[in-house]
């Protein structure tokens, strides 16, 4: 989990970018929503959110309200650029791993991050994130780690 109280819109935006590169070799799938529009949204963040609405239009759903939802995509998918520009500013962003394993969750436009990561994930995670206060351990809980659909 990241400790980002107290850190600025930019740090978080940042810290979301850094989890998603060092885990999308183990990315499977993903899915998100989008809220709608907010023109204080960066213009990367805005182009993000058109291509995921549209893709949401194809396999997931959108609103009448502008919402939407991309529903589980390939991270091979063109889309990934996409979903990496946009996940931070998520309502909800999740990715899974081959074997259908949450590897990140992201919640309230980055104010939640959570990376379900063995040693050497969580070793790189460390090593990439510098200075940022990385939490071990909160899903020791449950064996197996979180499954899409479980």
């Amino acid at each position: 989990m990241l400790a980002s109280d107290g850190w600025s819109r930019e740090q978080i935006t940042d810290a979301c970018g850094v989890i998603l590169e060092v885990v999308r070799e183990l990315a499977a799938e993903y899915e998100t929503d989008v809220p709608v529009t907010d023109e204080s949204w960066p213009a990367d963040v805005l182009a993000a959110a058109d291509v995921l609405r549209h893709l949401a239009g194809v396999s997931g759903r959108v609103e009448d309200s502008g919402y939407a939802r991309t529903g589980v995509m390939r991270s091979d998918h063109d889309g990934w650029a996409a979903f990496a520009a946009f996940a931070p500013w998520a309502y909800d962003a999740t990715v899974w791993d081959r074997a259908s394993r949450v590897v990140v969750e992201l919640s309230d436009e980055g104010g939640s991050v959570v990376v379900n990561a063995e040693a050497e994930l969580y070793d790189s995670l460390v090593r990439a994130l510098g200075d940022a206060r990385v939490l071990a351990n909160l899903r020791r809980w449950r064996d197996g780690g979180l499954v899409r659909g479980g």
